[in-house]
């Protein structure tokens, strides 16, 4: 251990500082310093120093111990906030509620409201029309329509009384029960007006009828008018114009011949190419390369005529090509020497050529359809009879 002031080792210890109750000596540890005539009590010194350990560990406690009751305060106060806010939106639902509630109450007494002004106006009318068609005063056609309103009033009762021990009805029919009653009331007693054959419902009757008759025949007249007219321009339109069908056949080979073709096409150029086109001589032809290009013109023209003729039905589409390949396949067969592609290429153009003479044939054999002349309908015989 160095002295913190010249730096010099430091003498080591032990002096008692006193006694103890029991009058035992306590000593404690003492780190002397010769030079500078220094001592310090290390025992202490590490008390001090147990002691302020000891104090920072209480305070880090101290501040756990509020950052926790802090962190519960706050979530204490969440809480009752979160439990408020729900209150509040109960009671605000519910008064939401209550407001529906309330705004169909007032609904429904608007709806028995205009239910009740539209029955005192039907039974003015009532009142109006017996007392028109009558003759007498508005006072004598209330009295009788109340007399008959308490004879059906009398026939129900006396219906109910007879089937009470059938039927037993706990409370009010729903409204629409309710307003179906009043129509079927309401019309009982307008085509009770209109049996009299002096009062003007029935004359109005009459002529609502007679006028919706007349409206009906002349719908059904019109409607007619415009079929015979649909049916006379649609025969007109079937002799007018007629199918034909002028679909080429195998259409779909010879696309496949002019795909072949242009790869045959594509193989003797680049043969061409690869194997030269110069010669020393004064023939060209005598060039191996030459001959490649030569076979490869044969296979461009013979796809060029298959593509240009692919929409024509004629036998020319098949006939051309054929022809083109016979003599690819012969120049090639003549010239091949030491090449055997050439001969190979030869033996491609002859199939190609057999493949094209079988479709030329196959397209003349017939047709997909008979005459219309040799068409024999199973039904002609009944028809006639």
């Amino acid at each position: 251990m160095k002295c913190p002031i010249c730096g010099k080792d430091l003498d080591l210890q032990n002096k008692q500082i006193g006694t103890s109750e029991n009058g035992d000596p306590i000593f404690n540890e003492y780190a002397i310093c010769h030079s500078c005539k220094k001592q310090w009590n290390l025992d202490k010194q590490r008390a001090k120093k147990i002691a302020a350990k000891k104090a920072a560990e209480e305070k880090a406690k101290a501040e756990a111990e509020a950052r926790a009751a802090e962190e519960k305060a706050k979530a204490e106060a969440a809480a009752r906030a979160a439990e408020e806010k729900a209150k509040a939106e109960a009671a605000a639902r519910a008064a939401e509620e209550k407001a529906k509630a309330d705004a169909a109450a007032r609904a429904a007494e608007e709806k028995r409201a205009a239910r009740r002004e539209a029955k005192a106006r039907a039974r003015k009318e009532a009142i109006a029309r017996l007392a028109a068609d009558k003759g007498i005063s508005e006072e004598e056609a209330e009295r009788i329509l109340k007399e008959r309103a308490r004879a059906r009033k009398a026939a129900a009762q006396k219906a109910a009384t007879d089937n009470s021990e059938e039927q037993k009805y706990g409370n009010i029919p729903a409204e629409e029960i309710r307003d179906k009653r009043e129509k079927a009331v309401r019309k009982g007693y307008e085509d009770m007006l209109a049996t009299d054959p002096d009062s003007k419902a029935a004359k109005k009757k009459k002529k609502e009828e007679a006028e919706t008759a007349k409206a009906k025949e002349d719908v059904k007249s019109r409607k007619m008018d415009d079929y015979d007219d649909e049916k006379s321009s649609d025969d007109e339109d079937d002799d007018e114009y007629e199918y034909v069908d002028e679909y080429p056949r195998f259409r779909p080979g010879r696309i496949i011949l002019g795909i072949i073709s242009l790869l045959a096409f594509g193989f003797c150029i680049y043969k061409g190419f690869v194997t030269g086109l110069s010669t020393s001589g004064a023939d060209v032809t005598s060039a191996p390369g030459m001959n490649y290009v030569i076979v490869a013109l044969c296979m461009l023209v013979t796809a060029l005529l298959y593509f240009i003729m692919n929409n024509r039905d004629t036998l020319f589409a098949f006939l051309i090509p054929m022809i083109v390949y016979i003599g690819s396949a012969v120049f090639a067969f003549l010239k091949h020497g030491d090449e055997f592609e050439l001969l190979i290429l030869a033996g491609v153009s002859g199939v190609l050529a057999v493949i094209s003479l079988i479709l030329a044939i196959a397209s003349r054999g017939g047709d997909d359809y008979d005459d219309e002349d040799d068409y024999d309908d199973p039904f002609e015989e009944e028809h006639d009879n």
